[in-house]
């Protein structure tokens, strides 16, 4: 099977970590609204990846998070006056009803953001500790100068990020990004050692896929999936 890779910028052979199994993480939607047609192709495409691999006996772990913490959320809940848990577990309902018509099995593993808040602190304390990140008055921010490899995925400009990212003057470089934001009036909190506070959206993909699909704590897995207009910032990050 050949499947095209972002990095490259064309199809390669596709070789599994290990003999007859591969793994899949697809980010899935954030859960504020309805799903629309974007969602949509992305699940029917990945479905369908899952399906084939399963046509070919391989032993196929397919995870497809809910992002169901995330400022969207937070704006939804101030204009309607309800919980996260009421918007969220709504509109993952209303999705998951709508994949069905459309024929889309379920991922074998669903996890939500919310459940992996412990996971996101440690992976945040971790980043701290070998100086990847740092903390600033409202928002810890992962250090991009600390990879060397940062923009090989999307092949962004580095002008060209300024229009995606979040312009803070405490940065110590603009394209930055938020790894856990401090807790504000009306917000939901969790606790922290750094900061009680919320994560931001792309850290909480990370701690997902290295806790529910990493061989042997070692983070590489085989397919990395999602819409491509996400390439950056969120997949980059």
């Amino acid at each position: 099977m050949n499947i095209y890779d972002s990095v490259q910028r064309k199809k390669v052979e596709f070789i599994p970590i290990k003999e007859n199994q591969v793994k899949i993480y697809v980010c899935g939607p954030t859960v504020y609204d309805d799903a629309h047609l974007g969602h949509a192709r992305s699940a029917l495409a990945f479905d369908l990846l899952r399906r084939t691999f399963t046509g070919l006996n391989y032993h196929v772990t397919f995870v497809k998070n809910f992002t169901d913490i995330d400022d969207k959320i937070i704006k939804k809940m101030n204009e309607t006056g309800k919980s996260l848990e009421e918007i969220t577990s709504f509109y993952i309902k209303r999705y998951k009803d709508e994949m069905h018509a459309l024929g889309v099995n379920d991922a074998d593993i669903e996890p939500k953001a919310t459940e992996s808040v412990n996971e996101i602190v440690l992976f945040i304390e971790s980043l701290l500790k070998e100086e990847k990140a740092y903390i600033t008055s409202d928002t810890v921010y992962f250090d991009t100068s600390k990879d060397d490899k940062y923009l090989e995925l999307s092949h962004m400009k580095m002008d060209d990020t300024r229009a995606r990212v979040e312009e803070n003057s405490e940065k110590k470089d603009q394209k930055d990004f938020a790894l856990w934001k401090f807790s504000k009036p009306g917000e939901p909190t969790y606790k922290a050692s750094f900061g009680d506070g919320r994560p931001g959206w792309h850290i909480e993909c990370s701690c997902m896929i290295e806790k529910y699909l990493s061989y042997d704590g070692d983070f590489q897995i085989d397919i990395h999936g999602g819409g491509a207009d996400l390439l950056f910032p969120h997949h980059e990050n």
